[in-house]
């Protein structure tokens, strides 16, 4: 898969992985794969993931038959419809996430227990809230993409470079989060691991619906309502506190990697 980002390759290998699994499991054939099977295999797989990780399986099903010289059976109109379906499935059953402001953040840090699970939690509401990054932005972090340089954290995505000051209080600072995660980690590998109950770090990525699930049970412990937050809560709250503190929309556009104002603008006003 040439001239695709690691994270990316990955990503669709294992996207085409459990698609050979699925068709193994039913005796069909996955390269060639026929367009009713992709339609099927997507549909089965869409009650269980979110819109964009079903349009990335069927995008890696797509190129690895285009790689092997087989047309892309993605065009198809029955995946099409499955596609669509899942888009308006995710969009009837998520409603709008509310942003996370300085104080919640710091009552969900201060609230986090002194193990490893917690200090994961920490730096990565703590990068994702700083960093203003998407959860598919934080769960594909490696350990090389994340580094102190003079004080600050540098935090490397596939599109762009962000920085993260040092916090105003210890409990919001990223640096130092990161600092104490990555003393539990390897030299390289997932930035972001699933920690086991026996407080054993897996070598495995989390997941993007995982850093939802993280956010959810941070804001619980803090008293907060849990059902008002999740992954995209750390997003849209970076933008609304600099929205608050005179950030320019450029400011903030080259920070969270948004390609449009108005979407940076309705995520500040919602009524946009």
């Amino acid at each position: 898969m040439a001239g695709l980002a690691p994270n990316t390759e990955r990503a669709y290998r294992s996207d085409w992985a459990d698609f050979e699994r699925w068709c193994t499991a039913r005796g069909e054939p996955a390269l060639p794969a026929p367009a009713v099977s992709v339609a099927a295999y997507l549909d089965a797989r869409r009650s269980g993931l979110r819109a964009a990780t079903i349009r990335r399986r069927a995008a890696a099903i797509g190129r690895l038959h285009r790689d092997a010289g087989f047309p892309s059976p993605v065009g198809d109109a029955a995946v099409r419809l499955v596609l669509l379906r899942a888009e308006w499935s995710e969009h009837e059953r998520d409603p709008r996430t509310v942003p996370l402001g300085p104080r919640e953040v710091e009552a969900m840090t201060c609230a986090l227990p002194a193990t490893r699970a917690g200090a994961r939690d920490r730096a990565l509401l703590l990068i994702g809230y700083g960093a203003g990054l998407r959860r598919s932005e934080l769960a594909a972090l490696d350990v090389r993409d994340v580094r102190v340089r003079h004080g600050s954290l540098e935090v490397s995505t596939r599109d762009r470079v962000v920085r993260i000051p040092p916090g105003s209080t210890p409990d919001l600072c990223a640096v130092a989060a990161w600092r104490t995660w990555r003393a539990h980690l390897p030299r390289s590998g997932p930035g972001f691991r699933p920690v086991h109950r026996s407080d054993r770090i897996a070598s495995t990525r989390l997941s993007d619906r995982a850093v939802t699930s993280i956010v959810k049970r941070a804001a619980a412990g803090a008293g907060l309502d849990p059902s008002r937050y999740g992954g995209q809560s750390l997003r849209a709250g970076l933008l609304v506190t600099a929205s608050g503190v005179g950030a320019s929309e450029a400011a903030m556009m080259a920070q969270t990697g948004h390609r449009s104002r108005r979407q940076v603008r309705r995520t500040i006003s919602p009524t946009v």
